[in-house]
C-alpha cells in the first residue's frame, strides 16, 4: 500500500478542509494515510487509520514576514518528516503547504508531488499589496515543481494556464467532493430556531470577500411589507460593523446574525431563497450545499466557479459581483414569481449530484496510484 502525505494548514472548518475530511474516507481504504497539519485545530471527523503529524503549531494571524521566513526551515522539517516515514506521494493542499512542499522538493526531497488549487489566484491577490506579489511570485516559482496540479475550477485552471504558466497538460479540474448523504440527513433534523418564519438565508465569514454589507442594503432596498427575513449564519471580523448596518437601517428585527452553525443544511432546506454575493471564491462548497438541500440559489458570478456550477441561469440565479440594484432585483423575482423556488428545486438537487465524493474520490484514488 502505498503511503500518501495529505498536506494541508489545518482541519478547521472551512470548505478545502470540508472536502479533505470527505475524501480521506476513501483515500484510506487504498493508501497508508499521513495527514501533516501546521496548525493543531481539527473541526471535521477524520476517518480511522489516518496518521497525524504536526509540523508546527503556527497561529492563525501570524505576521506575513513571519510566514514568509519560517517557510525554508518548514520545508527542510517536512523533508525530513516524509523522508522518516517513506512517503510515496505529496498531495498539498493550499498555497503555504503548497510553497513548502514545492522548496522541500528542490532541498532533494523524493517522491510524487501532487497540488490542489482552491482559489483563483489572480483575483486573490488582485489586491494584496506586497503580500500579493510576494505570493504570485512564490506561485510562480514553486507550483512548477509538481509533477501535477488539480485546480477545483476551469476558472482557476485557466488562471494557472494564462497567468503562471502552468503546462495544461499537467493540470485536470478537480471538483470539490461532497457528502450528500450527511447533508440529506442533517437538512431533514428540525429547524427551531425560526419560529417557522420565511426568511433569505446566506452562510460564510463576516469579511469584506463575501460582502455582506452589499446584501443587507439590496434586501432592505426591497422594502415591501411581505418581505421574509434575512438570515446570515457565520463569523468574522465585521461582526460589529453589520450590526451597525443593520441597525442604522432600522432591521433589528429582520435581519438575523445568527453565528457558526454546526448543521446550515436544515436552514437551506427551509429557505426562499440561498443569496451569495461573494465578491471571489474558488469554487464555493456553500453554493453546492445549498443547491443539494434544493434551495433556489442566487449568486454572484464570482471568479471563478459560479457560471460553471449555475449555467446561464440553468440551475440558479447569477447577478453581477458589486451589483446592489440586480442582487435586489433578483431577490424581488423570488417574491413576485411564486413557482420559481419550486422550479429550481430538483434542478438544484439534480446539479450537486455531480459533486458527490464516490465519483470524485474514485477517479482521484486511481490517478493517484499512477503518479
Amino acid at each position: 500500500m502505498k503511503k500518501l502525505s495529505v498536506f494541508i494548514y489545518s482541519m478547521a472548518g472551512g470548505g478545502a478542509e470540508r472536502v479533505v475530511s470527505n475524501l480521506l474516507k476513501y483515500l484510506v481504504n487504498h493508501f497508508e494515510i499521513h495527514l501533516i497539519l501546521q496548525n493543531e485545530q481539527i473541526d471535521y471527523e477524520l476517518p480511522k487509520g489516518v496518521k497525524i503529524h504536526l509540523l508546527e503549531n503556527s497561529k492563525p494571524f501570524e505576521s506575513g514576514i513571519l510566514k514568509l521566513a519560517k517557510i525554508p526551515f518548514l520545508a527542510l522539517k517536512y523533508k525530513a518528516l516524509c523522508q522518516n516515514l517513506g512517503i510515496d506521494t505529496h498531495f498539498v493542499w493550499m498555497n503555504r503547504p503548497c510553497y513548502i512542499a514545492g522548496l522541500a522538493r528542490i532541498f532533494g526531497l523524493k517522491g510524487a508531488f501532487v497540488f490542489n488549487e482552491c482559489s483563483t489566484p489572480s483575483v486573490l491577490y488582485k489586491n494584496a499589496g506586497i503580500k500579493g506579489a510576494v505570493s504570485k511570485a512564490l506561485l510562480k516559482w514553486l507550483y512548477p515543481k509538481a509533477d501535477f496540479i488539480y485546480p477545483n475550477s476551469t476558472g482557476a485552471l485557466e488562471d494557472l494556464r494564462d497567468n503562471y504558466g502552468i503546462n495544461p497538460s499537467k493540470m485536470r479540474v478537480l471538483y470539490n467532493a461532497l457528502d450528500l448523504d450527511e447533508i440529506e440527513q442533517k437538512a431533514a433534523q428540525p429547524l427551531t430556531e425560526l419560529e417557522n418564519k420565511k426568511f433569505f438565508l446566506s452562510v460564510g465569514r463576516l469579511d469584506e470577500g463575501k460582502n455582506h454589507e452589499l446584501l443587507i442594503r439590496a434586501y432592505a432596498s426591497l422594502g415591501r411589507p411581505d418581505l421574509p427575513d434575512l438570515v446570515i449564519l457565520g463569523r468574522g471580523v465585521l461582526e460589529a460593523h453589520l450590526r451597525g448596518v443593520i441597525n442604522k437601517l432600522g432591521l433589528e428585527q429582520k435581519v438575523h446574525l445568527l453565528g457558526f452553525s454546526a448543521n446550515p443544511y436544515k436552514f437551506m432546506r427551509a429557505c426562499e431563497a440561498f443569496v451569495f454575493v461573494s465578491r471571489f471564491e474558488g469554487f464555493a462548497n456553500v453554493l453546492i450545499e445549498a443547491m443539494a438541500c434544493g434551495a433556489l440559489v442566487i449568486t454572484s458570478e464570482h471568479k471563478s466557479g459560479a457560471k460553471e456550477l449555475i449555467g446561464d441561469d440553468k440551475y440558479g440565479i447569477l447577478v453581477p459581483v458589486d451589483d446592489e440594484r440586480a442582487t435586489a432585483a433578483a431577490m424581488k423575482r423570488v417574491l413576485d414569481e411564486k413557482t420559481l423556488k419550486e422550479q429550481y428545486h430538483w434542478r438544484s438537487i439534480t446539479r450537486a449530484k455531480d459533486f458527490a465524493a464516490p465519483k470524485i474520490a474514485s477517479k482521484l484514488i486511481a490517478e493517484l496510484k499512477g503518479f
